[in-house]
């Protein structure tokens, strides 16, 4: 009996070290993490501005730059004056860039090179992780939070992927840290999860 929890402990332990691995080197929304952990901004040639331009994640959280035509940059630091964290072209070459903020919050401002003088910039706010509990009280899930910048977003779905969400909205709007979900719950054998992310 002793060997059979050892071996199990073991298992589980090389399990965990695996998805551990695993998740820190994946950066494919919907397969490898949760969709909304991953915020994209694109590079616009028609106006020549990121859009979103300024983005709020958590520390560890990423942020994907994508392109729909021209030739872009996501260069690091103050407008047009690089600081040499990233730099990354964006074009028919190389459609996306992603990158993950896993330094102290702060801000991160960036700027499109060929385009910072036409005002092609941007920021992103790293916020402490959000720290979220989830207690079931008659039926309904009283979610209550902290961290974060101060605004957020609910999200419900079936599966931890994220990849088909429902955003919830408290009543009192953006800046609450706690919501009831009075929903239905998830069928018997299956699961209900949330996200609570920054709202930008």
């Amino acid at each position: 009996m002793r060997r059979s929890t050892t071996g199990s402990r073991a298992l589980a332990a090389a399990l965990l070290f695996f998805i551990s691995i695993s998740f820190a080197a994946a950066v494919e929304p919907g397969v490898d993490i949760a969709v909304p952990r991953v915020p994209i901004s694109l590079a616009d040639n028609a106006t020549l501005r990121f859009i979103p331009a300024n983005i709020v994640v958590e520390q560890g959280d990423y942020v994907r730059w994508t392109w729909n035509s021209g030739v872009h940059t996501t260069t690091s630091g103050v407008p047009c004056t690089t600081d040499a964290v990233w730099n990354s072209s964006i074009s028919t070459s190389t459609r996306t860039f992603t990158r993950q903020f896993t330094e102290a919050p702060g801000l991160r401002k960036y700027f499109c090179s060929p385009h910072c003088g036409a005002g092609m910039t941007g920021q992103v706010t790293v916020t402490s992780p959000i720290d979220l509990t989830v207690t079931l009280v008659g039926g309904s899930s009283q979610l209550g939070w902290s961290g974060g910048g101060g605004l957020y977003r609910v999200y419900r779905a079936d599966l931890p992927s994220f990849s088909s969400s429902t955003v919830l909205t408290a009543a009192g709007g953006t800046s609450l840290t706690m919501f009831s979900d009075a929903a239905a719950g998830p069928a018997v054998g299956s699961a209900r999860f949330y996200l609570v992310m920054n709202h930008f």
